[in-house]
């Protein structure tokens, strides 16, 4: 028999449902307790942590908040603005023990229960958890706005090359570009390849962040790197509890010049490459970014990483060095004449029909 519950706070009882569930589960870092912690350490937000039972087993956790927009208040994710994606985590077991018509009842259930929101956005949600299909793509009427692009990592660096090169010649041709343009910029210059791991008494995090901010500036970009994500993050940074999470910065140096750059997290075998950036304009015509992000995926391969994520973004380089692909979906429903309004104000603002 299907039951749940909500948590409106991070008590020793919410802690404990994660702890039960997370050994037998798919799931990200962004759905990882301690980034969620300290997202909702800083978030002013309605918490809504709903654990799913079988049985009196639990089955999932559905990460949840009510956020408060001007006077519109909005079901969501926890770390919506925050998160690359956002996903319930699942038992490996969770479809063979709910099928559309129950999931769909207990949603309806669930949001009952929860009420005082105007409008449900659930966005950034990944088709699969891990290997699991995820129920809000699966059994809701969500929408396909964007994919990411991944990499399932061999055991070794000449493996990947010619894996891309008989999978897609075209695309193995930029990768093929790229070592040619590593080997000039060897050739002139002294190059070299450097990853610290944080935290570091030399590094600090905010300044990455800045990097960042001024490189979106200079291309009119906008972006969500707040003082509270910086908060978030150096807070993880330096106090983490899991042992399988590790925060680095990666470097492409020339002639001891950091020309490239990347804030990268590795959880659960899978390396984040989460944030990179251009730290100077020298040397661009032999693209740093691309150069950088070839010495990650071998750096990659050597310590035994499963697979490489790119993250939000559909930049073209992604796509030449990635193999696996996997789409993203979001779930909008009003619940009243706010959340309409608001609805409709989306669809004006975003001009996009995936708020169709």
């Amino acid at each position: 028999m299907l039951n749940f519950e909500i948590f409106e706070k991070l008590d020793d009882r919410c802690l404990n449902s994660f702890e039960e569930l997370i050994p037998n589960s798919y799931f990200n870092f962004f759905q990882n307790y301690d980034y969620l912690e300290h997202l909702i350490l800083e978030e002013d937000s309605e918490i809504k942590i709903v654990a799913i039972y079988d049985n009196k087993k639990i089955i999932a956790i559905l990460p949840l908040e009510i956020k408060r927009y001007f006077i519109f208040k909005i079901l969501q994710w926890i770390g919506t603005k925050r998160s690359d994606f956002c996903n319930p985590i699942l038992s490996k077991n969770f479809h063979s023990c709910i099928n559309n018509e129950n999931f769909i009842s207990l949603w309806k259930k669930i949001l009952e229960k929860i009420g005082g929101y105007d409008l449900i956005f659930l966005n950034n949600q990944l088709s699969k958890v891990g290997d699991c299909e995820n129920p809000f793509v699966k059994h809701l009427k969500a929408i396909k706005f964007s994919k990411i692009h991944q990499i399932n990592l061999p055991n070794n660096f000449q493996k990947f090359l010619k894996n891309q090169k008989t999978k897609d010649k075209k695309k193995y041709y930029e990768i093929h570009r790229t070592i040619i343009k590593l080997k000039k910029l060897n050739d002139k210059f002294d190059v070299f390849f450097d990853i610290k791991k944080l935290p570091n008494e030399k590094i600090s995090f905010r300044q990455i962040i800045e990097n960042k901010k001024n490189q979106l500036k200079s291309k009119g970009i906008k972006h969500n790197l707040d003082e509270k994500f910086i908060k978030v993050f150096t807070k993880l940074i330096n106090k983490r509890k899991r042992e399988d999470t590790k925060f680095f910065i990666t470097s492409l140096k020339v002639e001891n010049e950091d020309i490239s750059s990347c804030f990268g997290i590795i959880f659960d075998k899978t390396f984040y490459y989460y944030i990179p950036f251009i730290q100077s304009n020298n040397h661009n015509k032999f693209k740093p970014g691309k150069i950088l992000t070839l010495k990650l995926i071998e750096w990659c391969i050597e310590n035994k990483i499963k697979f490489f994520d790119f993250g939000l973004g559909e930049e073209k380089y992604k796509e030449y060095f990635s193999n696996n692909t996997l789409d993203l979906y979001r779930f909008v429903e009003h619940k009243n004449l706010f959340g309409k309004l608001l609805l409709f104000l989306m669809k004006i603002i975003y001009y996009n029909k995936s708020f169709q």
